[in-house]
């Protein structure tokens, strides 16, 4: 089959080479890299961009769950997983088999994967998670008396072996003084569990908290392994750090012209007529639509790039396709190139603008990409590798 470009996203290779090189000379020459591939590595497919974080030198992947790790393993990645959410400890057997490690969040979680191994002779490498904040999973460090004593127990299970231990931290991408206070006060708290941890005898091989704004604004706590995810990607992790760091995104999401005609004044366009044209226009349709990934509530409210120039969105967004006004690009034609977000030669539109107009963050937009638009690996202008979802 000959390859469609109706709706695509180009990925810049070159761009997670840099940001992966800036990321690492942030921390110490010692510390791990684990690269954050979980939600098909934020959107930008996660298989792909493995192989090359494996290449880079990444250390450590983590995903979300096992069907994350599965695909990664059957890909013939074979750098050690970290399952960041929970797993049925019915599979406890299956991740020892495929080398995956499970966080751990309570000591009940611990027995059940500890007997789901039971006279198998497998033992499952954990990370214990430790909430310091996130009121997300984790065993309690504020609760360090009972804490300390859950997570003896858990490391004295027959099957487990504690690899790691780490947490989270909910506001590090916050310049906020009380924020970043807060912060810190949260690394303070994980490190004081460690340390007591191993005042009763628990050694950690590796010990984490950072995430991406983390890994930026506050090196010095970087312990043994980072774990910066959006970073990675190229986008900042807040609105606050936009800027800050000369991060470069991957991503750029790209659509063709269908169709163009004139049309006169009081011309509705598009489902409800949300939009009426205010004289003579020329209208563009896109081959683009919300089932690709666009979400409908950016009806009127957004532009995108057409031979550089920002031409706005008019009309409903629709299923398969959304409407554009070209009238301030004559030169326009059926076929041309449209640029959603990302770079179209000196000019750009960052993802974050899409984002800002639908009251969301980066993260969702490029998540919400869906998998029926292939995605175009780049080095440099020549394409490596197409990835298709459906065909």
């Amino acid at each position: 089959m000959k390859l469609l470009k109706r709706t695509w996203a180009d990925i810049s290779m070159d761009n997670l080479s840099h940001n992966y090189h800036l990321l690492r000379s942030r921390i110490p020459s010692d510390c791990r890299f684990l690269g954050v591939v979980k939600a098909d590595a934020y959107g930008h497919g996660a298989v792909p961009v493995s192989r090359q974080l494996v290449d880079l030198g990444a250390d450590y992947l983590a995903v979300s769950n096992m069907e994350e790790a599965v695909q990664l393993r059957r890909s013939y990645i074979r750098l050690p997983i970290l399952i960041l959410g929970y797993t049925p400890a019915f599979y406890a057997e299956d991740m020892v088999d495929m080398g995956i490690r499970q966080e751990v969040h309570s000591l009940e979680y611990a027995r059940q994967l500890s007997e789901a191994l039971a006279g198998t002779g497998k033992r499952l490498k954990v990370h214990i998670k430790l909430d310091t904040g996130m009121s997300r999973l984790g065993f309690f460090a504020c609760h360090a008396e009972q804490t300390l004593e859950e997570i003896r127990q858990t490391a004295a299970l027959e099957g487990l072996v504690p690899e790691g231990v780490f947490t989270h931290f909910p506001v590090a991408d916050s310049l906020d003084p009380a924020d970043q206070a807060a912060t810190a006060a949260q690394f303070a708290a994980f490190t004081a569990m460690v340390e007591a941890l191993e005042a009763a005898g628990l050694q950690f091989k590796l010990r984490h908290c950072c995430n991406s704004a983390a890994t930026l604004l506050h090196p010095e706590f970087a312990l043994d392994m980072v774990r910066p995810g959006i970073a990675t990607y190229g986008i900042s992790p807040s609105q606050e750090l936009e800027g800050r760091f000369d991060l470069r995104p991957l991503m750029s999401l790209r659509t063709t012209i269908s169709q163009i005609r004139p049309f006169e004044a009081e011309v509705g366009v598009s489902y409800g007529w949300s939009y009426k044209t205010p004289g003579p226009r020329r209208i563009a349709v896109l081959a683009i639509g919300y089932a690709d990934g666009l979400s409908r509530s950016l009806s009127n409210r957004v532009s995108f790039l057409l031979h550089g120039k920002r031409i706005p969105v008019v009309g409903r967004i629709c299923m398969d396709m959304c409407m554009v006004d070209v009238t301030q690009v004559p030169e326009a034609q059926v076929g041309d190139v449209v640029t959603v977000f990302g770079s179209d030669g000196e000019a750009s539109i960052p993802v974050d603008d899409l984002a800002k107009a639908t009251g969301t963050i980066p993260y969702e937009t490029l998540c919400s990409i869906n998998k029926r638009t292939p995605r175009f690996y780049l080095d440099g202008e020549q394409r490596m590798e197409v990835l298709q979802y459906i065909v």
